[in-house]
């Protein structure tokens, strides 16, 4: 007799102020990666919004709304590649959510039926706190070197942008020096390195550079 999987499921009742919130982004996503049969990309959504329920960002906005932002953008600037758009839905998941992931997301794959590829840009995203500087350069030229990796960093940086008000002034100080340092040489280094992507990257460096 097959042994019965723990599986986390999926459907619950969400907090209807909350939903209003990010329902078109959510449905906006759904639709895109219905019409283009983005299997993996359709999982993440309801993942994503499963296991990030309850949680907000500073600036009082249910969390799931910053991880729907960094996909949508990358729709909006032409990446429709369905692992890319998953991570990007995910991208966070490991670093906030551990929790309630005792497998340390091995149960995206065995649980949800993700990619291996996808488990892997989200792991390659995690980021460590309290990284020195040599270790920050470590981090981010192993997102340098793949290129769907890159694609959700400077969207994820693009859109952190946008709430530096939240953030204490030394905070912000060390996130414009780790911008300047590392994630626009990254989105120069992108734009050169990765052809098929160039007009994407070239996009995200001058709104993050703005």
């Amino acid at each position: 007799m097959q042994k019965k999987r723990n599986i986390i499921p999926l459907v619950e009742t969400y907090n209807e102020v909350d939903t209003e919130k990010y329902i078109k982004s959510y449905m906006f996503i759904k639709g895109f990666a219905v019409a283009k049969n983005l299997k993996q990309t359709l999982i993440a959504l309801a993942v994503a919004r499963h296991f990030h329920n309850g949680q907000y960002r500073k600036d009082g906005m249910p969390y799931i709304v910053h991880l729907l932002k960094v996909c949508s953008t990358l729709i909006n600037y032409g990446i429709d590649d369905d692992t890319t758009l998953a991570a990007a839905l995910l991208h966070d998941l490991l670093e906030d959510c551990s929790d309630k992931l005792p497998l340390k997301g091995r149960e995206l794959i065995t649980e949800y039926h993700l990619s291996q590829e996808v488990l892997d840009i989200i792991t390659l995203l995690t980021k460590e706190s309290g990284l020195d500087e040599y270790e920050l350069s470590v981090y981010f030229k192993k997102i340098e070197r793949n290129c769907k990796a890159s694609l959700i960093k400077l969207s994820d940086r693009l859109h952190n942008s946008t709430s530096l008000y939240t953030f204490t002034f030394e905070r912000m100080r060390k996130y414009i020096k780790e911008t300047d340092n590392f994630l626009i040489p990254m989105a120069s280094y992108c734009k050169n390195y990765y052809p098929d992507y160039t007009n994407s990257f070239s996009i995200l460096k001058s709104n993050i550079y703005s």
